[in-house]
């Protein structure tokens, strides 16, 4: 076994120009890099290696190193100067199976390079800057992560800046970081897998950041839970995600946000938002222009609201979903322009009401059929701001707290169509708004005496 331990000595530990196999050997207090990979096409195999307190990094492949393969098992990089293992090269393959880089100054894995694919297997990343990191050199790389895990780092466990990588994530956990669980920066990247955790971090559990545009990213069974920021929070434009069983739970603010821009979001298989200090799911004020999608899934026992929409110009269509349990709204509006539909739904034990259109909520359209609305401490529905239109079919409002329909903005056109008001304790609908227009077609309980006109110069018909 031979062992490198002189004290920073001048240069690389140990300089790799052909084909070779380390097994038991330390590599340490070098004033480069540990271990550096300077030829095309060599074949590394390293076990039990370790290359530590180097003042550069533990484990590098220089810039214009191609084609290499290697293998490590079994090996520690930490404490290292800059990085515990840096792939700066292009279209090299490295495999990492029981590694751990931790406690280096900047990242435990750094991707400087292009193409290069990368897989990662029952292996640690601990107390660095960011446990893995690729910057914005870092192009049209391949990495699969599985059985390891990003923890304590004192920025981000996972950051990209890179564009048009890949990623496969299963059974990774990034908890414990110091901002984000997973950030990416950079666009047109594409991350799959299942099995997930991204939790107890200081930020975000998922971040896609303000200047990412184009990601693509598909997420199964996996857990955003008591992140100091958002479970998942989208910043950027023109992003696609897919979410599937999925839970973001108990976060300091919302379970999902939207802040960014034409978005395309699909929720669906049991997934749940709940226990979170603000909303469930909320689209901020900056939000426009996004679609999303729920199936079958739901939110609950959040701090606000369990869906909120204050931004302008979004799509929303919810299917066999439930908001229950909210200190405040089911489902609110706040910003205006936006297309909401839902069906086979419930809104129901919420602190406040099922569903709201707030003061500020204007020009909206919303569709609810074949859905129940009970149980709600005040409205059914409420519609507070101006100039919405509402299209009722097939709703039950029921045993809610006071009204099942309260109209107080104006302006505002609804139809009911086969839908019932029962029990709700104030009655069924008033109107406090000016110039509104109610229209009763057949197939309700409605009569005239059901409906309370406080208001002026509203219309209101049964046809």
């Amino acid at each position: 076994m031979a062992t490198a331990t002189n004290d920073m000595n001048s240069g690389n530990g140990l300089e790799i120009t052909s084909d070779t196999n380390l097994n038991g050997e330390t590599f340490s207090n070098f004033k480069e890099d540990g271990i550096a990979v300077q030829e095309d096409g060599v074949s590394v195999e390293l076990e039990q290696v370790e290359a530590t307190k180097n003042g550069d990094d533990g484990f590098d492949i220089n810039g214009d190193v191609s084609n290499a393969s290697v293998s490590a098992k079994n090996s520690t990089f930490n404490l290292n100067g800059d990085d515990g293992i840096d792939v700066f090269g292009e279209k090299n393959t490295v495999d990492l199976f029981r590694v751990e880089a931790s406690f280096n100054e900047e990242s435990g894995l750094e991707l400087d390079g292009n193409n290069n694919n990368i897989k990662i297997d029952t292996s640690e990343f601990e107390a660095n800057r960011d446990g893995l990191n690729i910057p914005r050199t870092g192009v049209g790389n391949n990495i699969d992560i599985q059985d390891s895990a990003f923890f304590d780092n004192k920025d981000d466990g996972i950051d990209i800046f890179g564009n048009d990588n890949t990623f496969t994530l299963d059974r990774a956990s990034s908890t414990g970081n110091v901002e984000d669980g997973l950030e990416i920066d950079g666009s047109k990247n594409k991350i799959t897998g299942s099995n997930n955790n991204f939790s107890n971090n200081g930020g975000d559990g998922f971040s896609d950041d303000i200047t990412a545009s184009g990601n693509e990213i598909t997420l199964n069974a996996t857990t955003f839970r008591n992140n100091g920021d958002d479970g998942f929070d989208i910043e950027g434009s023109d992003n696609t995600i897919t979410l599937k069983n999925v839970s973001s739970d108990g976060n300091a603010e919302e379970g999902f946000e939207i802040d960014g821009r034409n978005n395309k979001v699909t929720i669906q298989d049991r997934s749940v938002f709940g226990g979170n200090k603000e909303d469930g799911f909320d689209i901020d004020f900056r939000g426009t222009g996004n679609t999303v999608e729920v199936i079958e899934s739901g939110f609950r026992n959040n701090g606000d609201d369990g869906f909120d929409i204050f931004g302008r110009n979004n799509t929303v269509t919810w299917e066999d979903v439930q908001s229950f349990d909210n200190k405040e709204q089911g489902f609110e509006v706040d910003g205006d322009a936006n297309t909401i539909t839902i069906k086979d739904s419930f809104l129901l034990d919420n602190g406040s009401s099922g569903f709201s259109f707030d003061y500020t909520g204007e020009n909206n359209n919303l569709t609810i059929n074949d859905s129940e609305i009970l149980r709600n401490a005040e409205d059914g529905i409420e519609i507070l701001g101006n100039q919405n239109t509402v299209s009722l079919s097939n709703v039950e409002i029921y045993d809610n707290g006071e009204w099942g329909l309260d109209i107080a903005g104006n302006e505002n056109s609804i139809t009911i169509g086969s839908s019932t008001f029962e029990n709700n304790q104030s009655g069924a609908i008033v109107i406090g708004g000016d110039n509104n227009i109610l229209e009763i077609l057949a197939g309700t309980n409605l009569t005239a005496d059901n409906i309370v006109d406080n208001g002026n110069n509203n219309t209101i018909s049964f046809v």
